[in-house]
């Protein structure tokens, strides 16, 4: 089918050698900022600092040509924003610019995370300086003390900064805005189940509908109105916590205050209800349960929200999974994050988790690729008390032409699992786009992965346990998938079977994530698979503008497999203890 090259290098598995291709979790992450700060609960002071604001575009300052660098921004876009913000004196936070004619909720959540608003000093008399001259570096402006919350476009965390209003009064006021659209006057606030008069009272002073206070022009109200419509109603995809700048609720330098704050909201999601937990059995034999998660921009920032990681390390003990293969990680310590919580519990619902826990392990690999505003990495999360021990992981290695093979680089990794051994390949294929505009790329790639399946086999005589699973981005059924099928490769996730949710959609409607097993791994797959839906949600987890969000737009996913013994005769063990695998035929 296909040739290949080796690069054999003697090695130690994955997880202890400083010169492996995989990332020992710990060393410093290099892509170029941090991705979902919006995720972060940390206790931090107002404002952001010119250092952190750096490396993003200034819609106050940018030329056009630097506008034009964004996601969707074309020259006729970027001169809108330009008048728009002539006309309006300066933009006075991120969110304005969705105002502009043709840029709506859309592109403004696109580019939301590579924009800030410069100091508005030189803005006086509503003058913006001339395009093109240079300006002090941009530092966004702290909120005052006793600024007014504005109650259109406050999150819940900042809706609890007022007097009498705690964690579900404040989810109330976003639901019902949500639901309403915009307040028309600060008396519109009474209409939320829970706020009479007397809470009215006690916050009538703090709050305010516009920006400028309650004294607005009627013009001012209606764009307000306008505006809730584009950009302040949930989409499902926003996940600031903290929007417009403002800080987060200050709470001391105790996190166990902030979650003793939040606990009305965190009740609201208990955990899911376990009819019976997996016993690492199948028909008296050993079995193990092996997953595959695309974890959606895992950055530390968002794994250090703890209803993330309660969500995603709950998810692993309920279930039973004894290896998670992970995709999207937007930073190479964020995995390790879910392996310390695991081994060292330090969340309450983590530390009350009375079944198995076993002893993890995890490896992360170098950059497989790009994804949205970060290098995106794949990792391996394992239990080693299930017998489970990792030989060697890489992965497959850059083409020495400068032709694309995938645009983000699967990762392979050999495993002993009991008496049985399987190589698990870790893949995110390329997205289809919104319009189908890069299917046949996904194609493309597809086609690639029967010569990968080719180079492993040449690599390890006799290996016939071969399981790919990840992100495939199209449903199994698709005739793209032949080239597998006709190598008696099946998946375990049938179509219909949906990987997807959101909270508009718990339900989902795509069948995007898999597992694809070989003919002789079939010999020892159980038949038991499924799609983990429940439990994926958490009241600390943003959504939009309030909270209850799920922890990923995918779903875990997992195959169960016997362990008790190998049918084919291939040893992991044979040869170096990691190889280079790649690929020097294309089809």
């Amino acid at each position: 089918m296909g040739a290949c090259s080796s690069c054999c290098i003697p090695r130690q598995s994955g997880n202890e050698c400083h010169e492996n291709h995989s990332k020992i979790v710990g060393e410093k992450s290099g892509h170029r900022r941090n991705l979902s700060a919006t995720f972060n609960m940390t206790i931090m002071e107002e404002g952001v600092s010119a250092d952190q604001n750096q490396n993003l575009i200034d819609i106050n300052f940018a030329t056009e040509e630097e506008l034009m660098t964004l996601p969707g921004i074309n020259r006729a876009k970027a001169q809108n924003i330009i008048e728009y913000r002539k006309q309006i004196g300066g933009f006075k936070r991120v969110e304005d610019v969705a105002l502009v004619s043709g840029i709506g909720a859309a592109i403004f959540s696109a580019i939301r995370m590579e924009i800030c608003v410069g100091h508005r000093k030189s803005f006086s008399n509503g003058n913006i300086p001339f395009e093109g001259s240079k300006q002090e570096s941009p530092v966004s402006v702290p909120r005052k003390e006793n600024s007014m919350v504005n109650i259109n476009i406050a999150s819940v965390i900042q809706l609890m900064k007022l007097d009498k209003l705690g964690p579900v009064l404040a989810e109330n006021i976003v639901a019902y805005r949500d639901k309403n659209g915009p307040f028309k006057n600060i008396d519109g606030i009474t209409n939320v189940k829970g706020i009479g008069p007397h809470i009215l009272g006690a916050i009538r002073n703090q709050i305010c509908v516009d920006d400028l206070g309650d004294n607005v022009s009627q013009a001012s109200s209606k764009k307000s109105q306008k505006s809730s419509q584009g950009i302040l109603i949930s989409t499902g995809k926003t996940y600031d916590l903290y929007p417009n700048g403002s800080s987060q609720l200050e709470l001391g330098s105790s996190a166990e205050n902030m979650l003793e704050l939040l606990k009305p909201l965190v009740e609201k999601h208990p955990r899911p209800h376990q009819e019976s937990q997996f016993k690492f059995k199948c028909k008296n034999r050993i079995a193990v349960r092996i997953a595959t998660w695309n974890l959606e921009q895992f950055s530390i920032d968002k794994v250090n929200n703890p209803g993330v990681k309660e969500v995603v390390c709950r998810t692993i003990l309920e279930n039973g999974f004894g290896i998670l293969v992970v995709q999207e990680l937007a930073d190479q310590e964020a995995l390790q994050k879910i392996c310390d919580e695991l081994n060292n519990p330090s969340l309450p619902r983590i530390q009350k988790w009375i079944g198995h826990r076993g002893k993890w392990k995890c490896v992360v690999s170098e950059a497989t690729g790009r994804m949205y505003q970060s290098q995106e990495y794949n990792g391996f999360l394992y239990d080693t008390s299930q017998k489970i021990h990792l030989v060697s992981s890489d992965l497959l290695a850059k083409p020495k032409k400068r032709q694309t093979q995938f645009v983000r680089r699967p990762f392979i990794g050999t495993f002993k699992i009991g008496k049985f051994d399987a190589v698990l390949v870790s893949v995110h294929l390329k997205a289809t786009g919104l319009d189908n505009e890069d299917l046949s790329k996904l194609q493309e790639e597809i086609n690639k992965i029967p010569y990968l399946l080719e180079a492993i086999k040449d690599h390890l005589p006799g290996e016939e346990d071969i399981i790919i699973l990840g992100d495939f981005n199209l449903t199994p059924t698709a005739d793209d998938f032949e080239c597998l099928r006709i190598q008696d490769y099946s998946n375990c996730i049938a179509a219909g079977t949906f990987t997807n949710i959101s909270n508009a959609n718990p339900n989902g409607s795509q069948t995007y994530d898999n597992i694809w097993i070989s003919k002789d791994t079939q010999a020892v797959y159980t038949g038991d698979s499924g799609v983990v839906r429940k439990g994926l949600t958490h009241g600390l987890i943003p959504h939009g503008w309030g909270l209850g969000g799920v922890v990923s737009d995918h779903c875990p996913v997992w195959a169960q497999f016997y362990t008790g013994k190998d049918l084919d005769n291939g040893d992991l063990f044979i040869g170096p203890d990691t190889i280079q695998f790649s690929l020097v035929s294309d089809p």
